[in-house]
């Protein structure tokens, strides 16, 4: 009987270590904490989030390209309602449920939501987590990786956002694109919600947290 509640003690101490350590790296850690629900939000393959991402990419049929990202931004854009998360709470909508729920939640569900659908049809993303330069604003938002000449991509941005009138008569709409350049040869291409077409301006950020959600790892960026 002593043996058994030697072994009880040593067992639930344990199980206590082990559930303490948890609570403590959630702590030390949200960085962490917020990579694993990117990820869990990211449901690439549910069968919701690919039949939507095909459906708005069939519309340029074909390798993944700038034109589908166009139409997935495009369509998300025009259709989303910002809706706030439960006070108190950070929550990080699944990309499907989203969609079920007619496209409508904060700036984290957007980007997560762009981010996974074009993750689905063969694009490469990631989302950052930001702060002003107040630190008094947060704001969350997805870029897209491409290896190709930043011109061509501004080129067909451009193509897909002007008006009637800007085509007719040949005016660009798109004077320029932001993107921040990585240590190879690609840009990632900014996709802010707020901005009204791929490639917009920056949320001004003072600092940021750059999450890999598919890739599993995440850096840290300050602003010069």
């Amino acid at each position: 009987m002593k043996h058994n509640t030697t072994l009880a003690i040593i067992l639930g101490s344990i199980i206590g270590g082990i559930f303490l350590i948890s609570i403590l790296f959630s702590v030390i850690s949200p960085a962490k904490n917020k990579l694993r629900k990117f990820r869990n939000a990211m449901d690439i393959t549910d069968p919701i989030t690919r039949g939507f991402a095909l459906h708005l990419a069939s519309a340029y049929p074909g390798e993944y390209n700038i034109d589908q990202v166009c139409k997935v931004y495009e369509y998300i854009y025009k259709n989303w309602k910002y809706v706030s998360d439960p006070r108190g709470m950070d929550y990080y909508s699944k990309a499907s449920l989203t969609i079920k729920n007619n496209l409508s939640g904060d700036c984290d569900d957007f980007a997560i939501l762009l981010a996974t659908v074009i993750e689905s049809i063969g694009g490469k993303t990631r989302i950052s987590s930001a702060v002003d330069t107040t630190n008094a604003n947060a704001h969350a938002f997805a870029e897209v990786y491409f290896e190709e000449d930043p011109k061509i991509i501004a080129d067909r941005i451009n193509y897909h956002f002007q008006n009637f009138f800007q085509k007719l008569f040949g005016i660009s709409r798109i004077k320029g694109i932001y993107f921040t350049p990585d240590d190879k040869k690609g840009i990632w291409l900014n996709l802010d919600w707020n901005s009204k077409y791929p490639g917009g301006q920056y949320f001004e950020y003072s600092r940021r947290t750059i999450f890999y959600p598919m890739q599993n790892y995440y850096t840290s960026e300050i602003r010069k």
